[in-house]
C-alpha cells in the first residue's frame, strides 16, 4: 500500500515551532493512537513507524471529514496483492491535519474504497508529527536495558539501510506487524550471507484487513543480527503458487502470481528482478523494547531494549 504513494509530492513543513519532544503511549494492541483533526472531523488514527509522509484513511472517515479528490490527481484504481480483494479505488489530495497537542501539518492524504485499518479510522506516519523527537513508550524500562542508536537515511525519512552482500536493503520498524517480514530479494541476500536459512513452513502476513499474504518461514543462524538487532521470527514473501508447493494445504492467502514482484525468487542470473529489497522489523524484536525514539534532528532512531 505504501509503495503506491511514492509519487506523492514533497511538502515543506509549516513554519510553526515544534516541541522538542512528544510522547506516545501504546494501547493494549501494542500500537500508538492519537486524535487527529482532519477538516470537519476528529479521527482516531493509528501511528505507523514504517513509512515517511502520508495519511491513509478508510473511506467512511474521509467522507465524515469532508475530503474531496484533488482535481489534478483525482482518483485511480490500483491492482496489487496488498490490496484487499486485489483491487481498490484510491482518492488523493493534500490535507491539513492537526494532531492533538501538536502543530498543524499539510500532508498527502489518500483514502481507499477498501478498509485499510480495522482498529482505527486510518494510519498516519510518525514522520508527519511536528516534533523534533517523538518517543513511543511501550512499557517501563527494565534494569539492564541497552540503547541501540541507528542512523536514518535522512532527516525527513523514517527508514534505515542495511548492506548485506551486494544488496542495499531498506529497513523499517512497524509495531502493527507481529513478526519481521521481507521480500524475496532481501531474503535471498540474508540466505546468501548465511545469516538465515529457509524453513519448509508457511505463514501469513496480514498488513491490511482482508489481506493474507503467504510467506516462507526463515530461521536465523545462532547469534544472527541486522543493524545490531537480533533476528527472531521472520518470513520471506512467496507467491501463492510457491506457498502451495511448500505446503500443499496452504489455503489462507489472497495473493496471486501476477503483479506481486516482492515474491519473485531471486537467482544469480535474475539478481535485479523484482522490487528493491526491503525488511520490516516487527514486534518479534520490538516487544523487547521499552522506548522507541524517532530523532528527527539527529537523523536517527534510538531503541531502548533488553534482549534475552
Amino acid at each position: 500500500m505504501v509503495l503506491l504513494l511514492g509519487a506523492a509530492p514533497a511538502l515543506a513543513a509549516k513554519k510553526i515551532p515544534a516541541p522538542p519532544q512528544f510522547t506516545l503511549n501504546v494501547a493494549e494492541s501494542g500500537n500508538p493512537y492519537m486524535p487527529v483533526q482532519v477538516k470537519n472531523a476528529t479521527l482516531n488514527v493509528r501511528i505507523a513507524l514504517s513509512f515517511d509522509m502520508a495519511l491513509i484513511l478508510n473511506a467512511q472517515p474521509a467522507a465524515r471529514a469532508g475530503l474531496k479528490p484533488f482535481p489534478l490527481i483525482g482518483k485511480r484504481t490500483f491492482r496489487n496483492a496488498m490490496i484487499p480483494g486485489g483491487e481498490a479505488t484510491f482518492r488523493f489530495n493534500l490535507a491539513t491535519i492537526v494532531p492533538q497537542g501538536l502543530p498543524s501539518k499539510k500532508v498527502p492524504a489518500v483514502w481507499v474504497s477498501k478498509p485499510i485499518a480495522d482498529d482505527a479510522d486510518g494510519v498516519l506516519t510518525v514522520g508527519a508529527l511536528q516534533a523534533d523527537r517523538i518517543e513511543v513508550r511501550l512499557r517501563p524500562t527494565p534494569e539492564g536495558s541497552k540503547v541501540y542508536t541507528l542512523a536514518k537515511k535522512g532527516k525527513g525519512e523514517t527508514g534505515l539501510e542495511a548492506r548485506v552482500g551486494e544488496e542495499e536493503i531498506d529497513v523499517s520498524f512497524e509495531l502493527n506487524t507481529p513478526a519481521t517480514v521481507m521480500n524475496a530479494r532481501a531474503a535471498q541476500a540474508l540466505v546468501d550471507a548465511r545469516i538465515v536459512r529457509r524453513a519448509q513452513a508457511i505463514g501469513y502476513w496480514r498488513p491490511f484487513p482482508g489481506v493474507a499474504l503467504p510467506w516462507q518461514q526463515l530461521t536465523p543462524m545462532p547469534g544472527a543480527t541486522l543493524l545490531g538487532l537480533p533476528l527472531r521470527t521472520m518470513g520471506a514473501r512467496v507467491s501463492e503458487a510457491e506457498a502451495r508447493r511448500i505446503d500443499a494445504e496452504a489455503r489462507a492467502g489472497t495473493s496471486t502470481s501476477d503483479d506481486d514482484a516482492d515474491t519473485i525468487t531471486v537467482t544469480a542470473d535474475r539478481r535485479k528482478k523484482g522490487r528493491d529489497p526491503w525488511i520490516i522489523i516487527g514486534r518479534d524484536v520490538l516487544d523487547d523494547c521499552s522506548r522507541i525514539l524517532f530523532d528527527r534532528p539527529g537523523k536517527r532512531w534510538q531503541l531502548t531494549c533488553k534482549f534475552e
